[in-house]
Formats: C-alpha cells, sequence, structure tokens
C-alpha cells in the first residue's frame, strides 16, 4: 500500500515538474508570451503611425485632386514654376 502511495506521489511530483518546466522553457512559455505581446504592441504602434500617413496622405491627394489654388501654390513653391510672362522674384537670405 505504501509504495503504490509512493509510486502515484512520485508521478503526480513528475507530471508537475514537467509542465513547470513547460511554462518556463516550452515554446508556449510564459517569458515567450510576454515577448509577442510586447511586439503585437510594438506593432499595433507602427500600423497606428502608418494609419495616420496613410490618411494625411488621401487628404492631400484629394486636395490635388480639387483644389487649384493648392496646387499652384506646390507647383510655385516646390518646383519654382510661374505662370507665362510672370515676372519672379527671389529672397535670398
Amino acid at each position: 500500500m505504501h509504495k503504490r502511495f509512493y509510486a502515484i506521489l512520485i508521478a503526480i511530483t513528475l507530471l508537475i515538474a514537467l509542465m513547470a518546466m513547460q511554462l518556463i522553457f516550452g515554446q508556449n512559455s510564459i517569458p515567450r508570451q510576454q515577448q509577442v505581446k510586447r511586439n503585437i504592441a510594438l506593432y499595433q504602434e507602427q500600423i497606428d503611425s502608418l494609419q495616420k500617413v496613410i490618411e494625411s496622405h488621401k487628404l492631400e491627394i484629394e486636395r490635388l485632386k480639387n483644389d487649384s489654388l493648392h496646387k499652384e501654390a506646390i507647383l510655385r513653391t516646390r518646383y519654382g514654376m510661374s505662370k507665362k510672362d510672370e515676372k519672379v522674384f527671389q529672397m535670398v537670405k
């Protein structure tokens, strides 16, 4: 009777030790899960940031399609373009 009790006790102890080792060192271990959660949070921040950039680009596209004054301002400032027979003065700092 005692031998059977000790055998069951040893088997349960080994099973608990095996489960603890899996939680600490296994593929789905607690440290690995925490790392995955940190990575998910980091990627979510990147996604949010990129969505803001996409939204600003969409707004700029709409302005370029619909607002001729905005288009003209960009052509003049970025590309130095001017209307025909227009005199352009550049200020030097």
